[in-house]
């Protein structure tokens, strides 16, 4: 049973994927596979000539075949972790215990002395798993006195002479006591790290730990249930290989359905960092998958709240918090700028958390620099757009004084004007001259009309754009059409005036300079955009830094925050497309 014990413990590392490029691990990995290969082509070379049945050694193999591949992937997944050398100790100690059965000479011998090696690496791989590192002193001693049952308790199993067998007896009696209490404290303490574990990893620790406990229990029992039975020690050998083979299958299970996820070393996070523009919540999901603790969260300090954040702003205190929640600070030199929160159990080197600590701060100053410069860039904006509607407010306040004022005077001016010409008594003369001036004052007036009209068209603060651009259209002396989908009640005042100036602009342009003989202005709606465009027939070799019209309303829809283009080829006619940002 004991060289059954040690066969099945041969398995197969888990190779973490590693950075492929400038990696010396991955020719290793694949020396040690093909080492692995050679010893199990051995064995089953060898098991053809043993003096057991067949089935044995390929037993033996097969089980040692599955520690090994497992210790290959979990190396190549996890370089920094142990566990890949663990499992493929257990795989050695798989070989050796099943190398007794192939009856060759130093073999047996070897086989005798590793017999329940695997048993005590099974105990060391469940404590340790999955930093590859124990924690606490409970787990030290367990692992301590697993392998001296597997080391000093076997001794006298092969030193005592086979007269000597009530030493024997006692010796083997007092191996399997202490053998079950080292399974039995190995099965408590795996049920109160899945009981503690945070729920985020429980992925990746429930396949092992949950199958670890049923392993432990089964091995010691079974072979005592077993042999009350009556039962054959080749049945029990049997049993407990089948159990030992699972072991790396649920470390497997938890490799591949779990997210026992490739880590990377702190350079290649800081590549991926100088390449990406990561948002806070990729930035704390990639130091995770880097660090191989998907519990791992990231704390950001707010110099205005004085506290910690996370990352949709919410205050958190990770320093709040018990082992083995662990937490590393972040500082930019000696500034404070976050903190790492941890789990002790999935990451073991607290070194490792202080190199991305250190890969983060960088990242989080490039943040803080980046919101000034935003914050720099939108206050701009803002200043610009009050500028805008401040000479909006402005230009209307003139226009409505102009209106209210001035062009009432002229008014009473040219009715006291007609009054005097109207007069009974009034030198005909002076009839006339007022009548003259009477028509000067209308014309006066008219002007001023247009000029209130230019500054402030009634047509927009009374109907809207669309009414507005109608109105411009219907004054052309060409052909003119006017397509709108808009919604002039959802517009801003700023937008719409700025819509009105660049179509009024872009039509008097067309008639005057462009010569056009047709002209087509379109108003459309799209999200939470305005489309304004204007498209003549016209000469065209319109450019935009000519003159001061276009170039103004260029100036003006940048402080909105739109876009303004002007595609006019010589002889091609002269299309103004305009985007403006407009309220929802």
């Amino acid at each position: 049973m004991a060289a059954v014990v040690e066969a099945a413990e041969g398995g197969r590392p888990p190779t973490a994927p590693r950075a492929r490029r400038r990696d010396p691990l991955r020719p290793a990995l694949l020396l040690l596979a093909a080492f692995a290969l050679a010893l199990g082509t051995f064995q089953l070379a060898a098991g053809t000539q043993a003096p057991v049945p067949y089935w044995v050694p390929l037993a033996f193999t097969l089980v040692y075949a599955v520690w090994a591949a497992a210790g290959i992937i979990a190396w190549w997944r996890r370089p920094l972790s142990a566990t890949g050398l663990l499992l493929l100790v257990g795989a050695i100690a798989v070989f050796l215990g099943g190398a007794g059965n192939l009856g060759l000479p130093g073999l047996d011998q070897l086989g005798a002395v590793f017999a329940t090696l695997i048993l005590g690496v099974t105990v060391h791989l469940l404590h340790a798993f999955p930093t590859g590192r124990l924690h606490g002193a409970l787990s030290v001693t367990t692992v301590a006195v697993g392998y001296g049952v597997t080391f000093l308790l076997q001794m006298p199993l092969y030193l005592l002479p086979s007269e000597a067998s009530g030493l024997r007896t006692l010796a083997e009696w007092v191996q399997s006591v202490t053998g079950l209490a080292v399974m039995v404290v190995t099965a408590v303490v795996l049920a109160r790290r899945l009981r503690s574990a945070d729920p985020r990893n429980l992925r990746v620790l429930l396949p092992l730990y949950a199958y670890g406990i049923v392993a432990v229990l089964l091995i010691p029992l079974s072979a005592n249930l077993i042999g009350v039975l009556g039962g054959d020690p080749v049945l029990v050998g049997g049993v407990q290989l089948v159990v030992l083979a699972g072991v790396p299958v649920a470390f497997l299970a938890g490799v591949l359905l779990g997210g026992y996820g490739q880590t990377s070393e702190a350079d290649a996070l800081s590549t991926w960092l100088g390449t990406a523009a990561p948002t806070r919540t990729s930035l704390g999901s990639a130091l995770a998958r880097s660090l191989g603790d998907d519990s791992l969260r990231v704390a950001y300090w707010s110099e205005e709240r004085d506290l910690f954040i996370d990352e949709d702003g919410d205050p958190t205190d990770v320093r709040d918090q018990l082992p083995p929640r662990l937490w590393e600070e972040v500082r930019v030199e000696s500034r404070l700028v976050g903190a790492i929160s941890y789990d002790g159990r999935m990451i073991s080197d607290p070194e490792s958390v202080r190199r991305a600590g250190r890969v983060l701060a960088i990242a989080l100053d490039r943040e803080r620099l980046t919101a000034a410069l935003v914050a720099s860039n939108d206050a701009l904006l803002r200043s610009r757009l009050r500028l805008v509607e401040t000479a909006d407010r402005e230009r209307g306040r003139i226009a409505r004084d102009l209106h209210d004022g001035l062009q009432v005077q002229l008014v009473l001016l040219a009715l006291e004007a007609q009054q005097i010409a109207n007069s009974d008594d009034a030198h005909p003369a002076t009839s006339e001259a007022a009548t003259a001036l009477r028509h000067r004052i209308d014309d006066a007036a008219a002007q001023l009309r247009r000029l209130v009209h230019a500054v402030l068209p009634s047509a927009l603060v009374e109907r809207g754009l669309t009414a507005a651009a109608e109105d411009l259209v219907d004054r052309l002396d060409i052909p003119a059409t006017l397509t709108s989908d808009v919604d002039d009640r959802a517009l801003e005042p700023a937008t719409a005036q700025s819509a009105y100036l660049i179509v009024a602009e872009a039509l008097t342009n067309a008639v005057k300079h462009s010569q056009a003989r047709s002209v087509a202005v379109e108003l459309r709606r799209e999200g939470s955009t305005l489309g304004v465009r204007v498209v003549d027939d016209g000469r065209g070799g319109a450019l935009l830094e000519n003159g001061t019209g276009l170039k103004g309303l260029a100036d003006r829809v940048d402080a909105l925050g739109g876009s303004f283009a002007v595609t006019s080829p010589v002889g091609g006619g002269t299309e103004v497309k305009v985007v403006l940002p407009c309220g929802s």
